[in-house]
């Protein structure tokens, strides 16, 4: 009975020492002596800092920020230090600090911002540039004036009477009169002249054929936009010119005849990197057909232009594909000869509305066909 209670006492002094050794040793581990530190046990703060610093070096944080990672070494080194004065408590926290230190080295920069694109200012859009809803009626009025004058003479009043007459039947248009001149005398003088010349037409339509000031418009371009060179006189006739570009939201059906250009745009839309017409969109280019097979004097140049999403170079090649696919569409469903249609790709070279929301890149992916008008 006694050697029982002896074994009894025996077995619970060897628990409650056992269970003093695990509770002495938490936070501790095998000492490596990499801070000539003696003991076979050291705090597990000093040699995390330890392997912190460590990780950065092969990591080439003291290459990349070797500042900051100078002194997350020297906050460790500091630590121990202090631990090895005996204070223990103090040298671990320190060794924490450390630890946080060394992880916390170089952290990762967030992505720089793609630059914002900054788009040129928007050139002057060309009058006859039309738009889904709207065509543009053009006309040339072959007007001769007397140098250095703006007045009609009056036996130009038919001339001008064929705008004053279109725009009347179609109260709904509205016009720019646009002037122009030879090369000879100053630009200054010039640009002055043609605004002159395009003012007289646009107050003779107001005043003979009671066309609301609203609807019109004078525009002055001198000679920096000739048909012709200037080497002869019959040449330089040729650009005194006045052109009359009406915009018109009417039928196309509806043109008793037609005039030597008709712009328009052609509601196709295309998916994207293709040029595939999808069968949706054939009424729009039925239009043009219809309209170059009654009239089989007319020839036709196709437009195709972009926005500015992808490279110029692709761009230029997707929008010359599209056109050259509606010229295609136009032979095959229609038989017009090829030699009165042509295809020309502009690519994003073209703007009419800049490319920084979805509603301007819509504006500038487009088909326009440009209808010329030969008098035989």
């Amino acid at each position: 009975m006694k050697a029982i209670t002896v074994k009894r006492v025996f077995m619970s002094v060897i628990a409650v020492f056992s269970m003093s050794m695990i509770y002495g040793c938490a936070g501790y581990e095998v000492n490596t002596k990499r801070g000539n530190i003696p003991g076979y046990y050291i705090r597990s703060e000093m040699q995390e800092a330890d392997r912190a610093v460590e990780s950065a070096r092969q990591a080439g944080k003291d290459k990349n920020c070797p500042v900051e990672f100078k002194a997350a070494e020297d906050a460790k080194n500091n630590a121990y230090d202090v631990f090895r004065a005996c204070h223990t408590e103090e040298g671990a926290a320190l060794a924490k600090k450390a630890t946080a230190m060394a992880n916390a080295l170089c952290p990762p920069q967030p992505a720089a911002a793609a630059p914002a694109v900054i788009e040129a200012p928007l050139a002057l859009i060309p009058a006859a540039e039309p738009t889904p809803e709207r065509m543009k009626y053009c006309i040339s009025l072959n007007i001769e004036y007397d140098i250095n004058k703006a007045e009609i003479r009056p036996q130009y009043n038919d001339e001008v009477a064929r705008v004053g007459d279109f725009m009347t039947k179609y109260p709904t248009t509205t016009a720019v009169i646009e002037g122009y001149t030879d090369e000879v005398g100053s630009d200054d003088y010039n640009m002055q002249l043609s605004q002159r010349r395009a003012e007289g037409v646009v107050k003779s339509l107001e005043d003979k054929f009671g066309i609301a000031p609203a609807r019109l418009s004078a525009k002055g371009y001198g000679k920096t936009r000739p048909v012709t060179d200037n080497a002869s006189d019959v040449a330089k006739q040729k650009n005194r010119r006045i052109d009359a570009v009406i915009d018109c939201a009417i039928d196309i059906k509806e043109l008793s005849a037609p005039p030597e250009r008709l712009c328009m745009t052609l509601k196709v839309e295309f998916a994207t990197d293709s040029a595939e017409i999808q069968s949706r969109y054939n009424g729009e280019i039925n239009t043009v057909g219809e309209y170059m097979k009654k009239y089989p004097t007319t020839t036709a140049v196709i437009e195709g232009h972009t926005d500015n999403v992808g490279s110029p170079e692709l761009n230029m090649k997707l929008s010359q594909k599209r056109a050259e696919n509606v010229v295609t569409y136009l032979v095959d469903n229609f038989g017009i000869e090829k030699s009165r249609l042509s295809a020309k790709g502009y690519g994003s070279t073209r703007r009419v509305a800049y490319n920084n929301t979805p509603e301007g890149r819509q504006q500038n992916r487009r088909i326009n066909a440009v209808i010329d008008c030969v008098i035989k």
